[in-house]
């Protein structure tokens, strides 16, 4: 959608790294590049017998349950099911980049329930680093937060993007 389009705008002018819960691919989509999905992506097959992995656009054309090509497998989504361990790769790739910092921390949309998610921007927070949350909603964030956009993502997300790309 245009919140997501904004942000990849963004990447053109500033160095922009996205950490996601959501599972719909929707950022990568819009054209951002440097996407951590923490909760795995619903495009992504993964074999449960053999670990091929599949990418597919719509499952409507699928059988159910849908089957590995190579060893006839059921396939599942690549995606983090309750009471599953977050994959590592995504883990460790998070960890490096909280490791090199950020000049600006930005939450959108999250209700920051997770202690990964929360925790390092209440860091950010108590660390003087400007953080920004953008959400209609108040959140656990909302009182330890520099700046508050009590908004939707799309008319925040598209108006910084254009004064970033204006000045």
């Amino acid at each position: 959608n245009d919140a997501h389009r904004a942000i990849a705008a963004l990447e053109a002018v500033v160095d922009v790294h996205i950490v996601t819960q959501n599972v719909d691919g929707f950022h990568t989509a819009a054209g951002s590049s440097n996407v951590i999905e923490l909760h795995g992506n619903l495009g992504k097959l993964a074999c449960t017998e053999c670990g091929d992995e599949v990418r597919v656009k719509n499952y409507a054309g699928l059988q159910m349950p849908p089957r590995c090509c190579l060893c006839n497998g059921i396939l599942r989504p690549m995606v983090v099911l309750f009471g599953e361990m977050l994959p590592d790769a995504a883990i460790q790739q998070y960890d490096d980049e909280l490791m090199h910092g950020f000049d600006v921390f930005f939450s959108v949309g999250t209700t920051a329930g997770f202690p990964y998610i929360f925790e390092p921007i209440a860091e950010a927070s108590r660390r003087g680093i400007t953080t920004v949350e953008i959400n209609p909603d108040l959140t656990p964030l909302s009182h330890l937060v520099s700046h508050r956009f009590d908004a939707g993502a799309r008319v925040t997300l598209e108006a910084i993007a254009e004064r970033v790309q204006i000045g």
